[in-house]
């Protein structure tokens, strides 16, 4: 019993200290487990929030807009992009941007490479008749119009068809001086010939002749036939009319060849040469593209419409082309053929004045460059300065790498390298009656401005007419300026005359909007050269017209009105400036909304 006892007690003890071993291991494995992981995910979620506060999401578009976390911007909208806290490159015109903020962005680079030169030049214009191809019908004695067999225009005749039937007293007089006369043909010879010639001279030809000898018949009525193929155009004679001689009956023309007349206007004559390939369509036939070649230039320039005629010529066999249709051409007019130039779109650029910029792509960033530009060619420029080939630019989302620039301090489109020498100061070779006309110039611009705001294409149209007829006051005369002013206002005039007249030409409010901005251009550099004439006149930018890049207008009241974009977005802009009629003088505002 004792042994028994003591074998229990000593059982009872081996699982006592079992227990206590078990729990202390499992505390020491699961326990420590669980601390050492909520130390870990502790250290993570700091560090988390560490990288959160450490990110700054701002707007492409409105770089003043920052904040610690995802999100819309407040002003436009847009998906905010996390800004680059990094110091990055010690190159003020290299912005470094992430590759978040790129792919957000939507940030896309073009190659810039060399390219055959050709500037796309549109023209408008019609088919037209080929006047070599137009012949009249005459009659060429006097008679009345017995029986007409073409009684309308348009009508096609063949050659030698019967177009009437004449009754003519003189033509039967001299049939019968024919016949007395081949009576006495042995005695008088002459007196046949002269008869006969006679019937010859009124244009009875000889099988005629012939006919009314051996019948010895006076034929009463005369037919007139047909002198070419065609379709009649013109018809200039009824049924039973009296008609002289040398008069008109007929116009025929012949439509297998066709004139395509175009208007070219002056400042594209310098690409448009004779041979000069041309591609055409008409709105009838949109799929079909007719090919051609230019074979006549006008001499003269039209003074009212400034363009001259640009001709070329169609075969015309399955009488596709009718006369009068309108015709939309294309030229492909090659600059130099003597090498190729570098290419480079046109979204690539942003414009600031005469200044135009770019963005290539270097290593960690984009460095800003000033580029020189040669010719447009539609889509794209050559460039004569700024980039070499094979350099990458960016072509899509350029804006918004400049807004980078400007939020981290480096150069960019509002942020010039170096100091900007401003626009020359000319008032005081200024006359008070030019500075009259200015003013003159001023209100009706506003007008324009105001209509655009309100996109009412066809009343823009008048109202840039109307524009134009202030400017042509302001001709450049040594009378109303001097020295330097006038050689300032003669290159002025000549580039606001060109850009208005392309608000002029169209009805189209895209079209006139892109003609507005250089306009606008222009327009605020000779006034910060040669006076307002107003108090204060407010220089106001919009940053996304003109797909992003940005224009510039002139307005007297600060409240941002909008012409580029009108109800779309009205406020959108900003006051960059003021002009008064002292000097110009730089001003900061908010972004207004």
């Amino acid at each position: 019993m004792k042994n028994i006892l003591e074998y229990v007690s000593t059982n009872w003890q081996q699982k006592l200290i079992v227990l206590l071993v078990g729990l202390l291991l499992g505390w020491l494995i699961f326990g420590g487990k669980t601390e050492s992981n909520h130390s870990h995910e502790k250290h993570q979620h700091a560090n988390e929030t560490s990288a959160d506060e450490a990110t700054i999401w701002t707007c492409s578009m409105h770089p003043q807009i920052q904040q610690p976390n995802e999100g819309d911007c407040p002003i436009c909208g847009m998906d905010l992009i996390p800004m680059d806290n990094s110091s990055g490159s010690s190159s003020p015109a290299i912005i470094e941007m992430n590759a978040d903020a790129i792919k957000l962005a939507n940030v896309q680079t073009t190659t810039v490479e060399k390219g055959q030169s050709e500037k796309e030049i549109l023209l408008n214009g019609k088919v037209s008749i080929d006047e070599r191809r137009i012949s009249s019908q005459a009659i060429h004695f006097d008679g009345r119009i017995e029986k007409l067999f073409v009684n309308f225009e348009g009508e096609k005749v063949n050659k030698g068809q019967t177009l009437a039937t004449v009754y003519a007293p003189k033509l039967i007089s001299a049939q019968e001086e024919l016949l007395q006369a081949l009576k006495t043909k042995d005695n008088y010879p002459e007196l046949a010939k002269a008869a006969e010639q006679k019937l010859k001279f009124w244009k009875i030809n000889q099988n005629q002749i012939e006919e009314i000898k051996s019948s010895g018949k006076i034929q009463e009525y005369f037919e007139i036939k047909a002198d070419a193929s065609g379709y009649v155009i013109k018809r200039n004679v009824a049924e039973g009319a009296y008609a002289k001689a040398g008069s008109i009956l007929f116009e025929i023309a012949d439509l297998r060849k066709v004139w395509i007349v175009f208007d070219a206007y002056e400042k594209d004559l310098s690409f448009i040469h004779k041979g000069d390939d041309i591609e055409f369509t008409v709105s009838a036939f949109p799929s079909k593209l007719f090919n051609s070649k230019i074979t006549y230039i006008d001499p003269l320039i039209d003074t009212k419409k400034r363009i001259l005629k640009v001709r070329t010529e169609a075969n015309n066999k399955d009488n596709f082309l009718k006369s009068e249709m309108f015709v939309n051409g294309i030229i492909y007019a090659k600059l130099n053929h003597s090498k190729h130039d570098l290419i480079i779109p046109k979204s690539a650029i942003m414009w600031t004045g005469k200044r135009s910029i770019a963005y290539v792509k270097v290593d960690g960033g984009f460095e800003m460059r000033e580029v020189e530009l040669g010719e447009s060619l539609g889509e794209s420029y050559t460039i004569k300065e700024g980039i070499e080939e094979g350099e990458e630019v960016v072509s899509k989302g350029t804006f918004t790498v400049d807004a980078a620039a400007q939020l981290n301090n480096k150069y960019s489109m509002m942020n010039r390298p170096g100091s900007e020498p401003g626009a020359p100061k000319l008032q005081q070779y200024v006359s008070d009656s030019f500075s009259a006309k200015l003013r003159a110039l001023l209100t009706s611009y506003l007008s324009l401005k105001d209509i655009m705001v309100e996109t009412k294409a066809k009343e823009s149209n008048l109202a840039a007419k109307s524009t134009m007829k202030a400017l042509m006051q302001m001709k450049p005369s040594e009378v109303d300026l001097k020295g330097k002013a006038l050689k300032f206002w003669k290159e002025k005039f000549e580039l606001l005359h060109n850009h208005l007249a392309d608000i002029t030409k169209t009805s189209d409010m895209e079209q006139q909007r892109k003609a507005f901005k250089p306009f606008n251009e222009e327009l605020i550099a000779s006034m910060k050269s040669l006076g307002t004439g107003e108090n204060k006149v407010y220089i106001q930018y919009c940053p996304m017209a003109d797909n992003d890049t940005g224009a510039y207008w002139l307005s007297l009241e600060e409240k941002i009105m909008n012409p580029y974009f009108g109800d779309v977005m009205l406020h959108c802009g900003e006051v960059t400036d003021t002009l008064t009629k002292e000097e110009p003088k730089t001003i900061n505002h908010e972004h207004q909304h």
